[in-house]
């Protein structure tokens, strides 16, 4: 619990004026009153209203208001306890929390300091550092030095500097180990875990380096053309997202959100004035990635190419319907194009255009599954009301599930009884297919993290040279 005390004490530390400047800028109308486009709400007329003398602000425009307390909660989408908390950090306050929770938070403040100093050590090495390749990389890919700046794009050379660096700092090796910037080698050395490679820190909410994903620039010398920082106590890839904290606000402000996979698309989408972008890690979108984004808006648009492994993400984020009557739309890009291509090839007018006419994510996969059928036959349309019924396995408890019974018989010109009889016989394979996809899956990760294992230990050794 946060006492009353220390919420006054945090109150009475924060300047309004100084928390909301630091993303709106505010100009002054009458005596005392500053005004500023709402952060919350796209406007072109200043109608959002802060009062120094009480340390309130209300929106005109959207009805929203409140104090430093609320505002840092709609902004960053946080509980009211854990915006006391992001207050206390911002104004330097320990809040007398039991004792437990200070102490988790020492070791994730260390881990986080390890990010941070990592991210600033690698991102000199790019901007100054004598080894230009990482500059030669950003330049092909038309990455120039403000945005480099802006994301903090970084350089990783290997051979021990990082490790050096991090010791000259104070920081211990199994300080280093947790944060994954670095390892053991067979011989007990301690390397670097990146190297020969641009980075991209990938930053928490707050804006604070919690994990790496590294672009090598020798393909021939690696395995992984991309490597991300494996799970640590501050960074999980399945519930982090590259870019969100840039992105919340112009989130809010548009009232959705546009997702993509991999650092580089989101990139150039920023680039080209899209900015309310995020891209998943590694990974397909999930449950907690759309418990993020969901607090910030309900319309999410999910943007892939069309080719297979497209349709399949697609196909996977249909879980995710039901959760909180979000609106999960889709955009297909042309040609197994992805958004960076694109976006070079046609500008970022082209893409908002595609953005804009997004589809319903189920009418996308339905439409995939009549494609793959030939449903002018008995045949062809029960094999398109089995696939239908797989991918929409996942919904069976939603009480939308009688609606899409009546889509796919629509669609399929079949009578919805019909699709309702073959539901259960249907779910019931799906579920035992997974059962035994889910123990294979268990054997192949020991497998992999073994395989990784040896591979990393053998760059690493690399790396010190």
């Amino acid at each position: 619990m946060i006492s009353d005390e220390d919420k006054n004490k945090v109150r009475d530390a924060t300047d309004l004026v100084a928390l909301v400047q630091e993303t709106v800028e505010l100009k002054p109308r009458g005596n005392t009153d500053l005004w500023g486009c709402c952060p919350f709400h796209g406007e072109k007329t200043p109608s959002f209203h802060v009062i120094p003398a009480t340390q309130v602000w209300h929106c005109f425009g959207c009805g929203e208001g409140g104090d430093a307390f609320t505002y840092v909660m709609k902004r960053e989408g946080l509980s009211f306890p854990e915006s006391i908390r992001y207050l206390a950090d911002r104004a330097g306050i320990e809040l007398e929390e039991d004792r437990s929770f200070k102490r988790s938070g020492t070791k994730r403040n260390r881990l986080i300091e390890v990010c941070e100093e990592t991210s600033e050590f690698y991102h000199t090495l790019l901007m100054r550092g004598k080894d230009a390749r990482g500059r030669e990389y950003c330049k092909g890919r038309e990455l120039d030095a403000d945005t480099c700046r802006k994301y903090r794009l970084g350089f990783a050379p290997g051979h021990g500097m990082l490790v050096r660096h991090l010791g000259s700092k104070g920081f211990t090796p199994q300080e280093m180990i947790d944060a994954n910037v670095a390892f053991r080698s067979r011989n007990g050395g301690l390397v670097d875990r990146f190297f020969d490679r641009v980075m991209f820190p990938i930053m928490d909410e707050q804006g604070r380096c919690i994990a790496f994903g590294g672009r090598a620039l020798d393909k021939e010398k690696t395995n992984a053309k991309y490597l991300n920082s494996s799970e640590t106590p501050i960074f999980h890839k399945g519930k982090n997202l590259y870019g969100f904290n840039w992105a919340k606000d112009h989130i809010v402000a548009r009232n959705e959100v546009i997702v993509v996979e991999g650092y580089i698309s989101a990139m150039s989408c920023w680039k080209a004035g899209i900015e309310n972008i995020v891209a998943v890690l590694g990974t397909a979108l999930t449950e907690a990635h759309v418990k993020t984004l969901t607090r910030f808006t309900k319309k999410i648009i999910y943007m892939f190419d069309g080719d297979a492994a497209g349709q399949k993400a697609a196909r996977r984020a249909i879980q995710f319907i039901e959760k909180d009557d979000i609106d999960l739309r889709c955009v297909i890009l042309p040609d197994g194009q992805d958004p960076d291509d694109f976006v070079r090839a046609n500008g970022g007018d082209k893409l908002r255009e595609l953005l804009d006419n997004s589809i319903p994510l189920m009418d996308f996969v339905f439409g995939k599954l009549e494609e793959e059928s030939d449903i002018s036959t008995p045949g062809g349309r029960a094999k398109a009301m089995k696939s239908a019924l797989e991918l929409i396995y996942p919904l069976r408890a939603s009480y939308m599930i009688d609606g899409y019974y009546m889509q796919i018989a629509d669609r399929l010109g079949l009578d919805v009884e019909m699709i309702r009889s073959n539901a259960g016989k249907v779910f019931r394979e799906v579920q035992q297919r997974e059962e035994t996809n889910r123990r294979r899956e268990q054997e192949r990760e020991r497998a992999q993290a073994e395989r990784e294992r040896v591979a990393a230990d053998g760059g690493g050794v690399r790396g010190t040279r």
